[in-house]
């Protein structure tokens, strides 16, 4: 429980079970002062008062169990404690009960005189040595109390009830009112017992932390501060107000119906000034309750506000990197895009040639399929960049990328390894590579014969095919296709030994 509480309310248990520490130590002192008396035979430890009732030896011996057990109770971690205290609380139960079945029934069960002391009663009883029957009720109350601790609502009726019962015994000693605290002939409550009682009972109460009425008593709210300020104002004022008015009656400074009537007029009095007293404290509270509702308003208020500003300044830093990491997105996929692009005619380059072939080859032996690799020379490249110059040798080559574009399917990969040199890979093909050949030728006829030709192009090409089961390293093929291309130009050299830069028929070594 005490996890849950606040500073201000576990200083307020503290404070309870300091209370409920130093009522055992009283009561158990109270007990003790009483066997003395029986022991060394000092009336006033036993009367308190020459004439008053005395305390029993075996209520006294009770209370000093009783003290005990109630000291130990606030010690909930010791494990021997707790066994005293549920011991201590069975004794005191069979006593307070075996003294009430005496009464009831009407026998003695020898119980009385268990003490080796000198009885000597301040006045007549039936039952010498035998304590009062309220004196017992209150016992088996508080020994109940006392073994059901820490349990539900039940410990809190048993001291309810022997606090209610010792209470009134006790205005009836203030009030000279003998039937509050006596039973016919039978012996009557001492005043100090219903003193020890009544210290007993309350500090059992208080060490109730799972009770409602200590919630209340320790909360910060309304109800608890209500709560403690009549608890401790109003019995010690009505108590104080009757026992002075009591005495004026003795006094004979006024008579009986004078006396109530002052007492209702003082009890009317005091009741409307803690009233007021209360009232005015709640106001306070509402008051700085409702400052501090202000305060949380207007910090909230303020911090909604830096939270606006500085969610606005995110905002703006977050756009910002936003757009930082966009422009560096796009620097780098242009980055990425030139490291795998010929920068001159779009294709692929070399390194990106050989990434994206090794991945088709890959897939084509999966999926059971065969691969054909052309490897293309451009004709007279260098002739034409030392006669025309370099910008008619980047048109010629721009030329051959869209012929070899035009030629093959979107999913061929045609690429640009070398200033005058391509290569194209293809999976899956159903035509055979002299049908491609032709094709390529085909489209380079009708390019040198149209407008946008301005220097005519001449291709060499060389082609391998591979089947699935024979797929051989990409290098490897490449080394073949090479060969063929090359054996494919010193073929059309032979055929044309006086053309300098001209189209000439593409045949395909494989």
């Amino acid at each position: 429980m005490r996890a849950e509480l606040g500073v201000s309310q576990v200083k307020r248990l503290r404070h309870l079970i300091t209370y409920t520490r130093l009522a055992a130590f009283s009561v158990t002192i109270v007990g003790i002062g009483v066997l003395t008396g029986w022991l060394l035979d000092v009336p006033m430890l036993r009367t308190v008062l020459p004439g008053w009732t005395a305390m029993m030896a075996n209520t006294a011996s009770m209370f000093t169990v009783l003290g005990v057990g109630l000291s130990c109770a606030t010690f909930r971690t010791s494990q021997t404690g707790s066994l005293i205290r549920q011991l201590g609380a069975v004794l005191v139960i069979l006593v307070g009960g075996l003294t009430l079945v005496e009464y009831v029934l009407s026998v003695d069960l020898a119980i009385d005189l268990l003490l080796p002391f000198e009885l000597q009663q301040s006045e007549p009883v039936a039952f010498p040595g035998r304590m009062a029957p309220a004196t017992a009720l209150c016992l088996l109350l508080s020994g109940f109390g006392l073994l059901l601790e820490g349990r539900s609502l039940l410990p809190q009726f048993f001291a309810s009830s022997a606090l209610f019962i010792s209470l009134m015994a006790l205005v009836g000693y203030l009030f000279n009112v003998s039937a509050l605290y006596s039973v016919g002939l039978y012996s009557s409550m001492a005043i100090h017992t219903a003193i020890a009682l009544i210290l007993f009972n309350t500090g059992l109460l208080v060490i109730q932390e799972r009770s409602g009425f200590v919630e209340l008593l320790i909360s910060d709210t309304a109800g608890g501060e209500v709560a403690r300020s009549l608890l401790a104002s109003i019995p010690v004022v009505i108590l104080s107000i009757g026992g002075a008015l009591l005495v004026g009656e003795k006094l004979v400074y006024y008579d009986n119906r004078f006396s109530l009537a002052l007492m209702a007029t003082l009890s009317i009095a005091t009741l409307v000034a803690v009233i007021l007293r209360t009232a005015r404290r709640l106001h306070q509270i509402d008051k700085a309750r409702g400052n501090v509702q202000a305060e949380l308003a207007a910090l909230n208020a303020f911090l909604e506000l830096r939270v606006a500003e500085r969610t606005s300044a995110l905002e703006g830093v977050n756009n910002k990197l936003m757009d930082e990491m966009s422009q560096r997105q796009k620097v780098e996929d242009d980055v990425r895009r030139l490291s795998l692009t010929d920068e001159l005619t779009g294709l692929h380059n070399r390194r990106s040639f050989f990434l994206l072939a090794d991945q088709l080859m890959r897939s084509a032996r999966r999926n059971d399929q065969s691969c054909l690799l052309f490897f293309i020379d451009l004709d007279g490249l260098k002739k034409l960049n030392d006669v025309h110059g370099h910008e008619a040798g980047d048109l010629a080559i721009i030329a051959a990328a869209q012929v070899l574009k035009a030629a093959f399917r979107a999913s061929d990969i045609v690429a640009r390894i070398g200033g005058d040199e391509f290569v194209v890979l293809a999976a899956d093909v159903r035509e055979s590579a002299d049908i491609l050949s032709a094709r390529v030728q085909t489209l380079v006829d009708e390019f040198n014969g149209s407008d946008r030709c301005r220097y005519p192009v001449g291709l060499s090409i060389g082609a391998v095919r591979c089947s699935p089961k024979e797929l051989k390293p990409l290098g490897e093929l490449l080394a073949g296709a090479d060969a063929a291309m090359y054996a494919n130009k010193q073929l059309r050299r032979k055929q044309a030994l006086h053309c300098d830069v001209c189209p000439i028929r593409i045949q395909t070594c494989v």
